[in-house]
């Protein structure tokens, strides 16, 4: 929503930079993409000055989308969420390509590699880098061992999947049409293998653990997913590791496993993990513990010189300590909390609306901050849904409970309900806890779900998800819901969109008051820009 702003006089936070304060924001990802917007009214009104700094050649994309564009979906253009000529256009100073070498909180001041900026306020949205495995390298010339060189490197063909040009340097290597090998049974590893495999490519997928996706997902769901992965065309190795990958004049050509086996391959995809680009903040000496620690706010909990002027957003950022979750709604809650504390600090107030009569006119919370926001995970339960065209695979919370360790006559124990269909692929488990005991109306806390196979199901309990309770009786309407053949009615407050928030009710207004289109719908509710689903 778009908001005139009057800048107060005697601004004190502004002092640095010539009356007009200035952020500077760290990282051109999606989260800063949804910080510049949450302050374009003040950026287009003259009361702020914006600096973003990319380290990519291009601005802000659907990034957890860039697994399409590895295979050829989509084009990197396609996933793009911001066009530095319409910024530059708004007043934004864009640096892309870009690289900062130090921060002085105490100076309020950036570095870069050719010019040093000065902030009034800065914002680190530096993100997360991949984890890349230790795996031996062995080398061959002509077809033999060469014991006289020594490894300096991975060879060409072994990926980390985290940006655009690792997307298109694995789509370029998927051209040969050679075998692939992908390495991590997370669920960034498991949608990459399928997608190679959907386009027709010969794929194995290594993982540590017993099942994929054993971290999300209960052991009977793991086995049916792993069922499911086979029948989709990708070769699946349990308990397994890359412990040597092979490379033939400088060219990657296997992989050597932890099983003894060696698998040809063109192209080693490791989705292993990422952890948060803290370096900048700890050499700067603000607090960080696996990510850069800060409140609610987003503001870092730092106490020296300047501290109080930096915060972070997204997957660098630990809010109140915790590990950052890699999802995309929790990114966009720090930035809208982030720029409430900017606008706080910096006392850029909307201007009070009056109505005919005077009246200050009154906006909904969740439209209008004028105070700190906060960070915090949204209510309910972080949704994982896994992006594949052949599967379909959602989970949330918890559902390790084994039910037969469960007390049945304890009013207070968790419920675990499962329907399981093998044969058709289909397994459902949900978990979850009185909120009153004794009193079903009350009905349930939803701890946790996981559906493979039944997308009406994962929809519904999605949605229930960000309520965070369930009705008692919708654990057995789900399974007739799953094959009815008329959708069932939403309400207008049902979430249609978790990662931005967007309810039915939201796209109906824009159908019928400026929208004809999906894409016209997308941009303006936001609905679909998050996760792409």
């Amino acid at each position: 929503m778009s908001q005139s702003v009057s800048l107060p006089e005697g601004l004190g936070a502004g002092a640095l930079t010539g009356g007009i304060p200035h952020v500077v924001v760290i990282g051109f990802g999606p989260v800063a993409s949804r910080l510049i917007e949450e302050l374009m009214p003040e950026i287009q009104a003259g009361a702020l000055r914006l600096s973003v700094i990319g380290g990519e050649d291009r601005a802000a994309y659907q990034r957890i989308r860039i697994g399409d564009v590895s295979v050829g979906r989509v084009e990197p253009e396609d996933l793009a969420m911001d066009e530095v000529a319409s910024l530059e256009a708004f007043g934004v100073e864009v640096l892309l390509g870009a690289e900062v070498t130090a921060v002085d909180t105490a100076a309020h001041t950036v570095t870069l590699t050719e010019r040093t900026l000065t902030y009034t306020k800065l914002v680190l949205a530096t993100g997360a880098e991949p984890i890349l495995p230790r795996m031996s390298v062995e080398l061959r010339r002509g077809g033999r061992i060469d014991s006289e060189l020594k490894p300096t490197g991975c060879p060409d063909g072994v990926i980390a999947l985290r940006d655009m040009q690792d997307a298109l340097r694995i789509r370029g290597a998927l051209e040969k049409h050679e075998p692939v090998v992908v390495l991590g049974g997370g669920v960034l590893g498991v949608e990459a293998a399928l997608a190679v495999a959907e386009v027709g490519i010969p794929v194995t997928l290594l993982h540590r653990g017993n099942v994929p996706m054993g971290r999300q997902v209960d052991t009977d769901a793991g086995m049916l997913l792993r069922r499911e992965l086979i029948r989709a065309g990708v070769d699946v190795r349990s308990a397994c590791d890359v412990k040597t990958v092979v490379s033939e004049d400088g060219e990657l050509t296997a992989v050597r496993t932890s099983l003894g086996e060696k698998l040809p391959a063109s192209l080693l995809v490791t989705c292993t993990g990422v952890k948060p680009r803290d370096e900048l903040a700890s050499a700067a000496g603000l607090p960080v513990k696996w990510g850069i620690v800060t409140g609610g706010d987003a503001r870092s909990t730092g106490t020296q010189a300047g501290h109080a002027d930096v915060f972070a957003v997204g997957d660098c950022a630990a809010v109140d300590g915790r590990d950052p979750s890699g999802l995309i709604a929790p990114g966009w809650l720090q930035a809208e909390a982030a720029a409430a504390s900017l606008r706080q600090d910096l006392r850029l107030l909307p201007e009070v609306e009056l109505d005919a009569s005077g009246a200050p006119v009154e906006f909904h919370a969740d439209a209008v901050s004028n105070g700190a926001g906060s960070a915090q995970e949204p209510a309910g339960l972080d949704v994982v849904l896994m992006k594949s065209k052949t599967l379909n695979v959602a989970c949330a919370g918890d559902t390790s409970h084994d039910p037969w360790d469960i007390d049945p006559w304890d009013p207070v124990a968790p419920t675990v309900s499962t329907w399981s269909d093998p044969k058709h692929g289909q397994y459902l488990r949900i978990v979850t806890e009185p909120v009153s005991a004794g009193d079903d109306a009350a009905g349930e806390r939803l701890l946790g779900f996981v559906s493979v196979g039944m997308p009406r199901s994962a929809a519904e309990l999605a949605m229930h998800s960000s309520r965070g309770t369930i009705p008692v009786a919708d654990r057995t309407a789900l399974l007739a819901a799953e094959h009815a053949t008329k959708e069932a009615e939403l309400e207008p407050e049902d979430v249609l969109c978790r990662c931005a928030g967007t309810t039915a009710g939201m796209v109906q207004e824009a159908a019928e008051s400026c929208c004809r289109t999906v894409d016209e719908i997308s941009a303006e509710t936001r609905a679909g820009t998050g996760c792409g689903t």
